[in-house]
């Protein structure tokens, strides 16, 4: 039986023998399964890019806000310059009215 020319071990030509799973048409859907689940990804990706811009101008904007805290040694020249020049702060304000006032700081040369 060996020398038979049809011989080809069983699987060749018969319904009930072994398939091959990697065939012409399950590699091309198995691809374009992979192509879309690879080009849903990117997409998600860029989503998240896009996100994550909009998160960083945001903290780039609040970060040129200027919040300026006024040190302890900036305070004590203000007051000595306060007293010295009798400058009158209206009630409820505080060193910040003078620095507003007084852009140039002349307590800095005092």
């Amino acid at each position: 039986m060996l020398s038979s020319p049809r011989y080809c071990g069983g699987v060749c030509g018969t319904s009930n023998g072994m398939r091959n799973p990697l065939t012409l048409q399950i590699e091309s859907q198995l691809g374009a399964l992979f192509v879309t689940l690879f080009t849903l990804f990117m997409i998600g990706l860029i989503f998240i890019v896009i996100k994550n811009l909009n998160s960083d101008a945001i903290i780039l904007d609040a970060s040129r806000a200027e919040v300026k805290s006024i040190s302890s040694t900036e305070r004590q020249l203000i007051s000595g310059w306060v007293k010295e020049n009798e400058i009158l702060i209206p009630e409820g304000e505080g060193y910040r009215y003078v620095v507003r006032q007084y852009p140039a700081k002349p307590w800095l040369n005092y």
